[in-house]
């Protein structure tokens, strides 16, 4: 009798979905839901799923217009287009027995890219002040929720919240900025849907289809099947690089709801893939200006603010390939050379960077005239002589230099090699030359990783980097590597690089030239030199130039015996790297740094023979952000046995670990002048991170590259 009334009941809850529509099971993706923001006069696409055949009523409060209609196809899906009105609410949304409430018809963006569009307001700068104020109840944020597939996806996770300090502090910054920038202008509901992941690459915001369609987009396609194919087993390779995937898991879900545009932080993933990178923002912007089927909605981006990368010249040139990015119709760009930090990549002004991508939106979306919007932007160049003028666009009420001299200036002639050069500022233009180079054909700006120029308008809006030429950059870069030949006594000097490209060299730190010697073979060094390299392609030279200085001392190539070996990720070479001659840089990456977690350096250097000392001194590194710390301090002993060791020196360190930049600091003993045979240097690790540190409790790392014994 029970399986019969619950046959019963199914069987007329059945029969009622299928004579009234009204009744149906409807599915809605996840940016439908109250509180949400609707394209204000806009035919917004409405959509979502129920059974094949099943009728749809869709309407809105705000209207007196009849409903849409619409009938499930064979796949489930429907769709209609409601027209909205001018900004307003809240109002209702109907879909069939569905009510959507506390709707608002404003002006909706998506905010995508990579870590600096998902930075939270509470890691930006001051943001205490601003959370507290951040009460805005038409600002309205979706935060998509971070995934990746191999296929599109029909739904993403989300849902729709009020600007309130509680959700504004996990929100991106950047997106609240400039909602909150855009929405005290115009005074109308703002929809910000953001839609980031920290590290991603562009082509993982790209449809698969449209991105085996181009050069680059076969590039990383071919290279991830190389990934996949190497893949342990049970292990999916796909992550926030991967082509297409983004797009498939967090983008598809949202296209075609009705946006006005779409602003994007993203560059440093693909830096060093620099000169693909403008064909591929075409191909992402194209893409999704065609799926989403408004026209060209605007673009608005931020170019890459200064940061040391590991290799040089390329995060300047990525700069210059977002400003050729304009080319593309309806973009802005939100230059950022004076917010950065070279230090950090990702800079906490969040602020000015998202009031300075609303401006773009003002200007030319929202059509507020006389607006200055953009800082100087390079637009031609005039050979006068032995001087280069340049001329440019947005110079608003004029050109300005923060101070006295503009910086950041290069020029070369025909051998393509760059000089700093002088530039005046004279009637809107700017005159550049060098006495180093006489018939000048060629001006750079703020053209190295870091560069953090004084070039403005006068409305306060920075320079975008650029070149006037269009050479090919070339980034290879010549490895040199040094081994101490003790029957020498001197240091054999090898260079290798991709592919048996030509390299040239300098052995007094002068710059290298097609002139100078060509490397090929080994070579043996006696004295202290300045070693400069540079790879040559096809007479080309790369833009990067390798450095190692050769420093002959009496611990150089000498016996060293560990008490507690470094850690092998950071090996500097090996266990000759501490005497080796060869100094690291501030890139700990750059494999002449040893490195210690949460333990000290203590060492012997056993100089085979009782020597006159009487200096020991060794560099240690700090980047505080990477749990890299300087140590407390630095011991010398001397020994006659290698048993028995006497304190000669003590340095402590003074610099305090919160300061926040690359810093390398010489630890230099100077001390009586002492006869010995062996040397024990302990360097004592700075211990846990202290509590202000992210990371606060873990183990910090200690690093250390040459010991010079004098």
């Amino acid at each position: 009798m029970n399986n019969f009334k619950l046959f019963l009941a199914t069987f007329v809850l059945f029969i009622s979905g299928s004579l009234n529509p009204l009744l149906a099971q409807i599915t809605l993706p996840a940016i439908f839901a109250d509180s949400m923001v609707l394209q204000r006069n806009f035919d917004a696409p409405v959509w979502g799923w129920a059974e094949p055949g099943t009728e749809l009523i869709v309407s809105g409060s705000w209207s007196r217009m009849p409903a849409k209609t619409a009938i499930t196809d064979k796949d489930g899906k429907w769709m209609v287009k409601l027209k909205t009105i001018d900004a307003g609410g809240p109002y209702e949304l109907y879909i069939n027995d569905r009510i959507i409430k506390n709707v608002m018809l404003g002006e909706v963006w998506i905010c995508s890219g990579q870590s600096n569009m998902q930075m939270a307001l509470d890691r930006s700068e001051n943001p205490e002040t601003e959370i507290m104020k951040a009460n805005y109840p038409d600002i309205r944020f979706f935060y998509v929720a971070r995934d990746n597939a191999d296929q599109p996806i029909k739904n993403c996770y989300g849902s729709w919240v009020s600007c309130n300090p509680e959700n504004a502090k996990s929100f991106s910054a950047v997106a609240y900025y400039f909602g909150k920038e855009i929405y005290e202008d115009l005074n109308v509901p703002i929809g910000l849907i953001h839609v980031s992941w920290g590290g991603s690459t562009a082509q993982a915001w790209v449809n698969y289809n449209v991105l085996q369609s181009t050069p680059e987009g076969q590039y990383y396609i071919e290279k991830y099947k190389e990934k996949t194919s190497t893949a342990a087993p049970g292990i999916i390779p796909r992550d926030n690089h991967s082509p297409s995937g983004l797009y498939n898991a967090m983008l598809h879900p949202l296209i075609p709801f009705g946006i006005r545009g779409a602003i994007w932080y993203q560059g440093e993933a693909n830096v060093i893939e620099h000169s693909m990178y403008k064909n591929l923002m075409n191909t992402l912007i194209s893409n999704w200006r065609d799926e989403w089927g408004q026209g060209n909605f605007p673009f608005y981006f931020v170019q890459l603010a200064p940061f040391n990368y590991k290799q040089e010249i390329i995060g300047a040139a990525l700069r210059d390939a977002q400003r050729k990015t304009l080319e593309i119709a309806n973009t802005g760009m939100a230059v950022t050379m004076d917010i950065g930090n070279p230090d950090d990549i990702h800079p906490i002004k969040k602020k000015e960077v998202g009031q300075r991508l609303a401006l773009w939106a003002l200007a030319n979306t929202y059509g507020k005239e006389d607006l200055v919007y953009s800082g100087p932007l390079y637009k031609s160049m005039q050979i006068d002589g032995k001087k280069i003028i340049l001329t440019f666009d947005h110079v608003g009420s004029g050109l300005d230099c923060k101070d006295e001299e503009l910086t950041c200036f290069t020029i070369a002639g025909d051998d393509k090699i760059f000089y700093p050069a002088k530039a005046e500022i004279e009637n809107n233009t700017i005159i550049v030359f060098s006495k180093n180079v006489k018939d000048p054909i060629a001006v750079r700006f703020a053209f190295n990783n870091g560069d953090e120029p004084n070039f403005f308008n006068k409305e306060g809006l920075p320079a975008s980097t650029f070149r006037t030429d269009d050479w090919e950059i070339f980034t290879e870069t010549a490895s040199i590597k040094s081994i101490f030949d003790e029957k020498e006594a001197g240091f054999l000097i090898s260079m290798s690089a991709d592919n048996e490209n030509e390299i040239r060299f300098t052995l007094d730190g002068t710059e290298v030239s097609k002139n100078s010697p060509l490397y090929t073979e080994p070579f043996t060094v006696f004295e202290n030199v300045n070693i400069k390299a540079k790879v040559f392609i096809e007479g080309e030279p790369s833009l990067l130039t390798s450095e190692t200085k050769i420093i002959k001392h009496l611990a150089s190539g000498k016996k060293l015996i560990y008490t507690d070996k470094y850690d092998e990720r950071y090996n500097g070479g090996g266990d000759l790297a501490l005497v080796n001659s060869v100094f690291g840089s501030t890139n700990f990456r750059d494999g002449n740094w040893q490195g210690f977690h949460g333990k000290d350096l203590e060492v012997i250097i056993d100089l085979g023979e009782p020597v006159k000392v009487s200096s020991v001194r060794t560099n240690c590194l700090q980047v505080v952000s990477s749990w890299i710390v300087f140590p407390k301090q630095v011991s010398i002993f001397t020994s006659d046995d290698g048993t028995t060791f006497n304190e000669v020196a003590s340095i402590e360190n003074e610099i305090p670990a919160g300061i926040n930049k690359k810093m390398i600091h010489e630890f230099n003993a100077q001390f009586e002048t002492t006869k010995t045979k062996y040397i024990k240097v302990i360097a004592k690790n700075f211990g846990p991170l202290p509590e202000w540190h992210v990371s606060a409790g873990e183990d910090a790392w200690l690093f250390v590259d040459e010991i010079i014994v004098e």
